[in-house]
């Protein structure tokens, strides 16, 4: 078993079920890390709701954002929209950004 502490990792969509959790998990793991992995396409209402969350928490949230962004990606998959069978947008626009930021910045 290794000494290494473990890291805790929540990720925020600006939705009901991750603020559920977050805040639920909020009071068990007081050093619970967060990220909004941003698209740069998101309503201005999601920013508004994740500092809502932030000053409700007093969290601070990391924002990941892809190399390329959501208009590069649906040009080169021809003007095809993201659904549940071709899932490009999730592994590109929220996958991908975690993984490098996990690879390149652990605690």
């Amino acid at each position: 078993m290794s000494n290494k502490p473990v890291r805790h990792i929540l990720g925020l969509s600006g939705g009901k079920d991750s603020t559920a959790l977050a805040i639920l998990l909020h009071k068990q793991v007081p050093q619970m890390e967060y990220f909004f992995c941003d698209t740069h396409k998101e309503l201005p209402e999601t920013y508004e709701y994740l500092d809502r969350i932030k000053a409700r928490l007093g969290i601070k949230i990391h924002y990941l954002s892809p190399k390329r962004g959501f208009d590069h990606w649906l040009d080169i998959h021809g003007g095809l929209l993201p659904s549940p069978k071709k899932r490009w947008f999730t592994v590109m626009m929220k996958i991908k950004p975690l993984d490098m930021k996990m690879m390149i910045s652990p605690v």
